[in-house]
């Protein structure tokens, strides 16, 4: 399966410094500029998109949405496992609020969210289907910036944090070529 992943164009909370997780906040008009810039480098790319999956959450959705538009490809299907980490009491507040916590929220959960490691568990899972009804496909995933970087961390070999702290930024496209299911990050494993 060739693989493009991007994540949602630049949202009004990304500006603000406002911790989103799976609360909805709209894209900007940077964010819009952005997702149409991506359509355009994917257009021009020689292979031809198939299908395209999504997050659930209206920020990927909306940028599905252009990008299909642009391209005349078919409306994403979307998926909640692709999901940003749920930050659970902390969504919503700064980034500054959230408490430092020694090794970070990579097995321990945010308060009524979720650890790096479930996010991990499940965006992994949610790839491993797309792979198996996709095997020959070209598919484009939209997600939020900790999926992609499980999805990285997993593909690469690295560790989960790593690849969190190396996170890629609203106007990136990554291309992976996957010829087989992916296994857990690091983190997931316990290594």
């Amino acid at each position: 399966m060739k693989l493009f992943i991007t994540r949602h164009g630049q949202a009004e909370d990304n500006v603000n410094g406002i911790t989103m997780g799976q609360r909805d906040s709209a894209l900007t008009t940077i964010g819009i500029r952005q997702t149409q810039s991506k359509a355009l480098q994917l257009g021009q790319s020689s292979q031809k998109i198939d299908c395209i999956y999504t997050s659930d959450l209206g920020r990927c959705t909306q940028t599905a949405q252009i990008i299909a538009k642009a391209l005349d490809l078919p409306e994403a299907t979307t998926d909640e496992r692709l999901r940003e980490i749920s930050f659970g009491e902390y969504e919503g507040l700064p980034y500054s609020a959230i408490p430092h916590l020694e090794g970070g929220y990579m097995k321990v959960q945010f308060p009524h969210g979720e650890s790096n490691e479930v996010m991990a568990i499940r965006v992994i899972d949610a790839i491993n289907r797309i792979y198996e009804t996709n095997k020959e496909a070209c598919v484009l995933i939209i997600s939020h910036s900790g999926p992609i970087a499980a999805i990285l961390a997993s593909y690469y070999g690295k560790d989960l944090q790593t690849m969190l702290d190396d996170k890629i930024g609203n106007e990136e496209i990554v291309t992976l070529q996957v010829d087989n299911e992916l296994t857990y990050p690091d983190i997931v494993r316990g290594e």
